[in-house]
């Protein structure tokens, strides 16, 4: 790996120093092959995308099958995504009855399952297979990466190797952890060169015959016993090439970690290793790029060590008014903007509050948004006051102020650029809509069915204004 130094104005070369121990060896690659997939026939997991990749001779099929498990898996746990994935391709078999589908019906489909914006690109993406390369979907990680929207390394990878058989490795969150503990990369993965010296080593690694399965064996490995916490070591069929565990197997010479070996998990109550082992010299080099700090080490000198984790940023902290308009027994809902966050799914009137608003001018921030939809300001005053939902996103914790109004039928609603609509209660179940929406609808409905006195918002914001209360959690909890 290079680097580029600057001294007095002029620019020179410079190489970071990388230990043999970051590598893999021939030999090594190898033996790890043969281990891991030997472990994989053995255990992997039943899965309905794996049966179709393995069962299917229809290159399409079989290809649009993998395409949809990796999307849906990104950010979602295996065990989540079997129930969605085996509807979806009930109901959209093909990649061509995909392209057909409207994107309302893709966005119901795909509700529940977060991150919104997958959905809309796996769509795309079939139109795009289906107008612009005749419905047959590309076969090597470079031509699915570069084609088609929201497929990316990890992912044209994963669909070639495991759909088409090409010798692409991956990396994923398991196999970073898989490699870095192998390998003892000391160095978090969003440092320079951090991620191609991983890239590197799976594409080393991956084997030429059964690349599919080599690829989903790491994953797997990586899932099920190199866990981010109490990995399963002595369970692992390529601990013997893992630095990480020779490094701590090796520590238990000195008896350093004879108290952390007694009281701690990975060891799985077997038998400790002997101390009589031959094992390999693993030392830090001076100035190696990738290697852990001793002192990092010695505080804490176990394989979840590795890889080093990334300092946490704190979530947004977002309050929203959402105010659940009924006329008779129907709901009312808007569209959301196409782009950014849960794009095009249905919501109810909402308003975002700027940070520190007071009672007065949230109830004011909510007043406009029925002012936009044409509900008149006599009937601002009849809000109830519900309470308040908490729905924490992958980056947002979003807590929902909720109010109830009741209109009669001879309201009409309209907006100048947002889509409106009325759904009976079935129909929002079954339509395009957040499961925030769905906690906020179901908190109202227990709410009417709890004893409880409702306060309306006119009372609410003048006695907030007699008290000179900033906060509405203040006044709540008051």
């Amino acid at each position: 790996m290079k680097t580029v130094k600057k001294k007095s104005g002029v620019a020179t070369e410079s190489r970071n120093i990388i230990c043999e121990k970051h590598y893999v060896t021939n030999a090594d690659v190898k033996k790890i092959r043969e281990e891991l997939l030997k472990w994989y026939d053995k255990n992997q997991r039943v899965l309905p995308w794996r049966d179709i990749a393995k069962d299917e001779v229809d290159n399409n099929i079989r290809g649009y099958a993998v395409m949809v498990s990796e999307v849906m898996l990104q950010q979602t746990q295996v065990a989540t995504v079997i129930s969605y994935f085996n509807k979806w391709i009930k109901k959209w078999p093909t990649i061509s009855s995909l392209a057909a589908a409207e994107l309302e019906e893709v966005n119901q489909q795909w509700a529940g399952l977060g991150y919104y914006s997958r959905a809309r690109r796996l769509h795309e993406g079939a139109k795009i297979i289906v107008e612009k390369l005749n419905g047959n979907i590309p076969q090597t990680a470079e031509e699915l990466e570069k084609l088609i929207p929201g497929i990316g390394a990890y992912s044209a990878a994963a669909i070639a190797s495991i759909a088409f058989q090409k010798a692409s490795g991956v990396v994923d969150g398991n196999v970073i952890r898989v490699l870095s503990r192998m390998r003892v990369i000391g160095v978090h993965v969003s440092k320079p060169g951090v991620k191609d010296h991983l890239w590197d080593l799976a594409n080393k690694l991956v084997s030429e015959e059964r690349p599919g399965d080599f690829n989903q064996a790491l994953m797997e490995l990586g899932a099920e016993i190199c866990t981010p916490q109490n990995p399963h070591c002595t369970d692992c069929s390529v601990k013997d090439f893992c630095q990480a565990y020779l490094k701590v197997k090796k520590s238990t010479k000195t008896g350093k970690l004879d108290s952390y070996l007694k009281k701690n998990s990975w060891t799985r109550g077997k038998v400790k290793p002997s101390t009589e082992d031959s094992v390999p010299d693993i030392e830090n080099a001076a100035d190696c790029y990738f290697c852990l700090p001793d002192s990092v080490w010695e505080e804490n000198p176990q394989v979840v060590a590795y890889p080093p984790k990334a300092e946490k940023k704190k979530s947004r902290i977002e309050k929203l008014g959402v105010v659940v308009v009924e006329k008779g027994n129907k709901l009312l809902m808007m569209r959301r903007p196409e782009k950014g966050l849960l794009a095009g799914l249905l919501e109810f009137p909402s308003v975002i509050f700027p940070e520190d608003a007071s009672v007065k001018e949230q109830s004011s921030a909510v007043d406009q948004v029925l002012i936009e939809i044409s509900i008149p300001i006599a009937l601002h005053s009849s809000r109830k006051y519900i309470g308040k939902v908490v729905h924490i996103f992958s980056h947002i914790r979003t807590t929902y102020i909720i109010e109830h109004l009741a209109v009669d039928k001879s309201v009409k609603v309209s907006h100048a650029s947002k889509e409106l609509m009325w759904l009976s209660e079935e129909e929002f179940q079954s339509a395009a809509v957040s499961t925030a929406m769905k906690k906020v609808l179901a908190f109202v409905r227990k709410s009417e069915s709890s004893p409880k006195k409702q306060v309306s918002s006119k009372k609410r914001k003048l006695v907030a204004e007699d008290s000179k209360q900033r906060s509405i959690k203040s006044f709540f909890n008051k």
